[in-house]
């Protein structure tokens, strides 16, 4: 079949059922499934709306007239055909926290003027909406077929160290090779490394600081390693006179001195006996630490210059703000460079201060050339060095999953990438070519994988992962949809 008449007759299907792949990403979005929550209440919403999910995924998938299997809750597989051979198609219904200042309910699914909003729509709600009906159109296409197709519909890949991956492969078989739609395109085959790393550390108590009557209280940032946190909040406790004019005063002359720093500060009340600064940054997903602004490190700053804290806050502050300052790593002594895969990048994801006793989390993206090991054993050697150097209690750890950086070569799988490129080319009319990432997807868990899409920004998108008002235009959801569908004709028909 020629691309063209293959295209023609995606179109028509699309078109067909235009008004259901709207609607179904629509409803997908209502399920609050935000995984990793910091309460028993946060889990038990998280896993009674996964449940709800999955079950509507069945119910899409019985209607649609493909296999249906759930494994516990923790991954599901939609299936079409019976090929030892298939493609798998790796996505995720579990999404991240959703931030403030939103436009619209970002479980809302709302559509308006042409664009659907939610948390999700690029991460990863989307892509299990445009994969599933790729899958369905390949079946309505009726062509005979030399490879099945599955979606491995993933329950929490946004943290923890992918368990329900592990799952798949204790109950089901190897995808030949898998299509992860978590990225942008054209083809991205190369994916630099994560590890995210806990800092911590305990100062000596001191006595209060009594000049000023202010004391440094707590300071927190951040509610996930891999987001750029765009709110820190610092707070002094404040006795009865306390010089709340100077630390105001002190506050002016920090901002005046960094023009992209924001914050507001709050007067105390007498019932509260303290004095809260916020700073206000712009979140971004933390592979591109660079595309956000991070309030975290602008608390730091100004909390290792200030008069109202301990000598001893004031150099912990320090040091943690110098160690992240730098998102390439350099100060971390982990800087490197790859001339396909990129340069490692840091993000001070969170940060939680109170009595005395800090806790950071480092989300390390280290590149083609670094491994798990090597660059965790830098980071600790330098929080050694500062420990020994103030007799602070400090330490660093790596927690959670680790992944070192992959990489398919495209010249050991030429049809694959191939078929990918076409089917870029014959939907956009843009030429196809192949790409890295800092971030880390489900390409990482499979053998021959390789990220697809969502986000296209050759097409005018603005890629919003874990960022305030997440959407996606109707017009780029269609399209995804026609993609996948053109890929897997290509590569599952004989």
């Amino acid at each position: 079949m020629t691309s063209s008449n293959l295209l023609e007759r995606i179109d028509r299907l699309v078109a067909q059922h235009r008004e259901d792949i709207v609607a179904a990403l629509s409803t997908i979005l209502k399920f609050r499934t935000v995984s990793g929550g910091s309460t028993d209440e946060d889990e038990q919403l998280y896993r009674s709306e996964t449940e709800r999910c999955l079950k509507w995924l069945e119910s899409e998938a019985n209607r649609m007239g493909l296999a249906w299997r759930n494994h516990d809750n923790q991954v599901a597989v939609i299936q079409l055909g019976e090929h030892d051979r298939f493609i798998g198609l790796p996505v995720h219904t579990d999404v991240v926290p959703v931030g403030e200042g939103w436009k619209h309910d970002p479980f809302g699914g709302i559509v308006e003027d042409g664009t659907i909003w939610g948390r999700g729509c690029q991460d990863d709600k989307g892509p299990v909406i445009q994969t599933l009906y790729a899958v369905y159109l390949l079946k309505e296409l009726g062509l005979p077929l030399k490879r099945g197709a599955r979606l491995i519909i993933g329950t929490k890949e946004e943290t923890g160290p992918w368990d329900d991956i592990r799952h798949y492969f204790t109950v089901e078989p190897e995808p030949e090779y898998c299509i992860v739609s978590d990225a942008g395109f054209p083809v991205i085959n190369g994916e630099k490394g994560m590890l995210n790393v806990s800092v911590t550390a305990t100062i000596p108590a001191d006595e209060l600081p009594t000049t000023g009557g202010l004391w440094l209280r707590s300071a927190r940032a951040g509610q996930r390693a891999n987001i750029v946190p765009e709110r820190a909040e610092v707070r002094f406790g404040c006795a009865v006179g306390a010089d709340t004019a100077g630390l105001e005063r002190e506050l002016d002359r920090f901002l005046a001195g960094n023009s992209s720093a924001h914050a507001t500060l709050g007067l105390p009340s007498e019932e509260q006996g303290e004095i809260v600064i916020v700073f206000h940054g712009k979140s971004a997903h933390g592979s591109t630490p660079a595309e956000g602004h991070n309030a975290a490190l602008d608390m730091l700053q100004f909390i290792s210059e200030s008069a109202f804290v301990t000598d001893d806050e004031a150099d912990l502050a320090g040091f943690l703000f110098e160690s992240c300052a730098d998102l390439t790593g350099a100060c971390l002594g982990i800087a490197a460079h790859h001339p396909f895969i990129g340069e490692t990048t840091v993000n001070l994801g969170i940060l939680e201060w109170e009595a005395g006793r800090l806790r950071a989390v480092l989300n390390i993206r280290h590149t083609m050339g670094q491994r798990i090991d090597g660059v965790a054993g830098r980071i600790a050697a330098k929080v050694a060095a500062f420990a020994e150097e103030t007799g602070f209690e400090a330490k660093s750890a790596v927690e959670g999953r680790a992944l070192d950086p992959i990489f398919l070569d495209p010249t050991e799988h030429p049809s694959f990438i191939a078929a990918l490129m076409e089917a870029y080319q014959a939907v956009t009319g843009r030429e196809g070519r192949l790409l890295s990432i800092g971030g880390t997807t489900y390409a990482k868990a499979f053998p021959r994988a390789v990220c697809f899409g969502p986000v296209d920004e050759a097409d005018g998108e603005v890629e919003l992962a874990h960022q305030v008002d997440e959407r996606v235009s109707i017009e780029h959801h269609l399209r995804n949809v026609r993609i996948y569908a053109y890929a897997l004709a290509r590569l599952c028909a004989d």
